[in-house]
């Protein structure tokens, strides 16, 4: 997964009184400002540090300083300079920001999620939302909450959609732990059209992309050298099994469109109206079958996704209400319905803290003036977060 950095430095205008120890010390932040922009990290470490002995009240100073230690990968000076840098500024988000990944690097993943939590809140840009969200989605994967890690991840693409380290981390969460192949592989593929072939993991995303490829179009032709299709006896059934429907004869209306899907297994109309009759007769368990099939036919069909998850909520089958879901929500990220049915599944598995945060995140994506805000959102606020 890529993991991304603080790239700006403060610029340390250090608005002091004159003497010859604020003079000296101001020389060396300029002296560090310009290593650091060289990349000579070392030196800059130097001058901040020299400044520091002479200036002790600048906070942008002590994050420079604990910058360019994290940019040498010596985590622990870092780490030091930044709580300094926040002792005298507590809601400095850069800080915040730096200090959540240089103790995620530590392995410190309780004190990387606060700190990365409390820059989000004092931070407007949305392209440093994307990046702080990128890296609570880290944190989150290390603390074994993939929920979490995902919302991370849809919230960074909300705030700026061409981020590409965000997408880059969706479509390894999509392939790795949601096993959702062909969503993984739209990811890479935007990850590759966005960045250059210098970028470090542009040969990795491409290897991805061809592999997943690969997998898709070997399970496609499996697939489709399995089945047998006869497309006019399948819209015969069709035809009789929408005119049953229409007349309310389910039951006969089901046997047409059975006899349609075994003409042609890929009727997508007829799996449809087969999981629409069944839920109508109270057969929850068939309606969920047929409706995972009508989705399977046409993946975009998002209607389809979320009957067959409320349906297998309704039948107390979480597991596979969240599985339905998973899918749904990665193909359709903005989709609020499927936030908030998600938000239910959690809750029915009392975890309470995934519950809140896909509340969270449908509020993030109802309209201001919803009438249903308000109460949704004071429930939401009754869940805790952790």
């Amino acid at each position: 997964m890529i993991r991304t950095y603080a790239c700006l430095l403060a610029p340390a205008f250090l608005l002091l009184g004159g003497g010859c120890g604020h003079q000296s010390g101001q020389g060396a932040v300029r002296e560090g400002l310009e290593a650091f922009r060289e990349h000579n990290f070392e030196k800059a470490a130097a001058q901040f540090s020299r400044a520091a002995k002479r200036i002790t009240d600048s906070p942008e100073l002590y994050y420079n300083l604990g910058r360019a230690y994290q940019e040498l990968g010596q985590m622990e000076p870092a780490r030091e300079a930044l709580e300094a840098a926040l002792e005298l500024r507590p809601g400095y988000a850069d800080a915040l920001t730096s200090l959540g990944q240089v103790a995620y690097h530590q392995n410190d993943l309780p004190l990387a999620a606060q700190s990365l939590e409390r820059a989000l809140e004092g931070t407007d840009s949305a392209t440093e939302r994307a990046r702080i969200l990128n890296s609570l989605s880290l944190v989150q994967t290390g603390l074994e909450r993939p929920d979490l890690a995902r919302l991370c991840l849809l919230r960074a693409l909300k705030a700026d959609r061409r981020y590409a380290p965000a997408h880059y981390n969706l479509a390894t969460c999509y392939r790795d732990v949601f096993n959702l192949h062909e969503e993984a592989l739209d990811h890479f593929e935007i990850f590759v059209r966005l960045v250059s072939a210098k970028d470090p993991h542009y040969e990795k995303a491409s290897v991805n992309i061809k592999r997943l490829r690969l997998v898709i179009e070997r399970a496609r032709t499996d697939e489709m050298e399995r089945i047998r299709r006869d497309p006019a006896t399948a819209a015969r059934h069709l035809q009789e099994g929408v005119r049953l429907q229409i007349d309310k004869q389910y039951p006969r209306a089901i046997r047409a469109y059975r006899e349609a899907l075994a003409a042609d297994p890929l009727t997508f109309s007829a799996a449809f109206g087969l999981a629409l009759s069944h839920r109508v007769l109270g057969q929850r368990a068939e309606a969920v079958e047929a409706f995972k099939r009508a989705a399977e036919i046409s993946p975009g069909h998002q209607d389809s996704y979320y009957q067959a998850a409320d349906l297998a909520l309704q039948l107390r089958q979480t597991a596979e209400a969240a599985k339905i879901l998973d899918r749904a929500i990665a193909r359709s990220p903005l989709n609020p319905a499927n936030a908030e049915l998600m938000a239910r599944i959690r809750y029915a598995e009392t975890r309470l803290p995934e519950a809140r945060a896909y509340g969270e995140y449908y509020l993030s994506l109802l309209p201001e003036g919803d009438k249903n805000r308000a109460p949704y959102e004071a429930w939401v606020k009754s869940l805790p977060v952790r």
